[in-house]
């Protein structure tokens, strides 16, 4: 059973791989009929790996295992880990010659959305290369939709069971189907992407800088197309633009889909409020302690609110350095960092879901006090928190805080110091993209890490995309007897 399962599983990869080995043709496509250098790679690096993918898919055909949660496991497991090898391909076979490891952390942080790079002097690097990050982004934001609102739920991790889209004619229910809710994930994707490149060509992007900042935009991902980020642009329209479709990346996909394709009033979500309410008060505390008075312009505001959003939905952009904004930069960044936006979405960090369930735990715990003989249920919304659901939270932010203290202590081991190792270790996990400090700070890149540093930081990327369980589980060995 286990052997047929893992056959299985591994056709699934060999054929989303074989996927990205087709999209790999898109860069050398584009190169061939607007005469971009270097696209060559992507053709070879398409063939060889579509080759090998085909090969893996054949070897295996006919395996139809049983669907289980230890199938899902293995299965999201196999293309989390397996994929940032794929994608790192092309970039090693490229004219700018990557090595092994920042191919692999760049490829990484692309499918993970993560946004952390390593490649400087972005407007020199060939533009093959930099239209294959964005298409790595806004697929891995695409895969992490559906990790999130279909997967997840499944495996009943972290909490997310709280979201289950299941079959039923309930008007709670945005769609009956699994496929359809899929289906109406990718047009609802595709649109906003849409809807964002035209938005940034009407405020004046290049069309190329539109199409990749639109891609890495709406994954809320965070790759650009320049060093100084969206801060290249010296001008307020591109950055409100930019705010308002990463918070439509934040926003859970199931608030639109019910919307759009149910056409029914979306149920009250207190996370899509809480949200909100953290944007608004993380801006005003910047705002207050940063000295805002009259000769604040409306472009030096507008920074203000869209690096904010820019990390507390783990996009990770830059505009300017928020690390000049008072005493209160640094330390208000780094905690925005853990929060990250919404369940269903594709941001990362630890949800605010799961804060939400540990509000109602304090709240319960202090009523449970004054009224031992009282029986006080958890809530989240209208709906009541089973066991199950807040157990799986609360294991999710200690398992959380666990290995942000392992990754920060092995690299300080390595030689980081203790702000590159904690924020490293912080915005890996959480996806985000920035760190704090000099050195991988909004002002800065991962290129001067050393190998050793940057494996360990793919290593927490993959994890933290995975909600450190599904990671977690492939060590018990209880997953792997039949």
């Amino acid at each position: 059973m286990l052997s047929q399962e893992l056959r299985a599983a591994s056709q699934i990869v060999a054929l989303v791989g074989l996927v990205f080995s087709l999209l790999m043709l898109i860069p050398w496509a584009a190169s061939v009929f607007t005469g971009w250098a270097g696209g060559e790679s992507f053709l070879w690096s398409g063939l060889t790996t579509g080759l090998a993918c085909s090969l893996v898919m054949i070897s295996g055909w006919g395996d139809r295992p049983r669907v289980s949660t230890r199938f899902g496991v293995i299965v999201v497991n196999m293309l989390w880990w397996v994929l940032p090898l794929i994608c790192a391909i092309p970039l090693m076979n490229s004219s700018e010659s990557f090595s092994f490891v920042d191919s692999l952390f760049e490829a990484t942080s692309g499918l993970t959305t993560t946004g952390s790079t390593v490649v400087t002097d972005l407007v020199n690097q060939s533009r093959p290369v930099l239209l294959w990050r964005a298409i790595m982004q806004w697929v891995g934001g695409l895969g992490i939709l559906s990790l999130g609102l279909i997967l997840l739920p499944f495996l009943r991790v972290g909490g997310m069971q709280l979201f289950r889209m299941e079959s039923s004619d309930r008007s709670d229910k945005p769609l009956p189907r699994l496929i359809e809710i899929s289906k109406s994930i990718i047009i609802i994707y595709v649109v906003l992407s849409v809807l964002c490149s035209i938005c940034y060509l009407s405020v004046g992007m290049a069309p190329f800088d539109a199409l990749t900042h639109a891609m890495t935009t709406v994954s809320t991902g965070g790759f650009s197309t320049h060093d100084e980020s969206l801060g290249y642009y010296q001008g307020w329209p591109v950055l409100w633009v930019a705010i308002v479709f990463m918070i439509a990346g934040a926003l859970p996909f199931s608030f639109f889909i019910a919307i759009f394709f149910a056409r029914n009033l979306p149920r009250y979500d207190p996370q899509i409020a809480v949200f909100f309410t953290l944007i608004i008060l993380a801006c005003a505390l910047v705002l207050f302690v940063d000295g805002w008075d009259h000769t604040t312009n409306f472009t030096q505001f507008s920074q203000y609110i869209f690096n904010v959003i820019a990390i507390l939905t783990t996009t990770g952009y830059a505009s300017g350095n928020f690390m000049d904004y008072g005493g209160i930069g640094a330390t208000l960044f780094f905690f925005l960092i853990f929060i990250g936006g919404c369940a269903g979405s594709t941001s990362g960090g630890i949800k605010i879901y799961r804060f939400i369930v540990l509000s109602q735990l304090i709240r319960t715990s202090l009523q449970e006090l004054m009224y031992s003989r009282g029986v006080f249920l958890m809530r989240y919304g209208k709906q009541i928190i089973d066991k199950d659901a807040f157990r799986s939270s609360m294991v999710m932010i200690c398992c959380f805080f666990v290995f942000l203290a392992l990754f920060t202590i092995i690299l300080g081991a390595l030689g980081s110091d203790f702000i590159t190792a904690l924020s490293g270790s912080a915005t890996a996990l959480a996806n985000v993209g920035p760190g704090i400090g000099d050195i991988i700070g909004p002002n800065g890149s991962f290129s001067s890490l050393t190998d050793p540093e940057k494996y360990v930081l793919v290593f927490a990327m993959i994890i933290g995309r995975l909600e450190l369980l599904v990671a977690l589980a492939l060590f018990v060995p209880l997953l792997w007897r039949d």
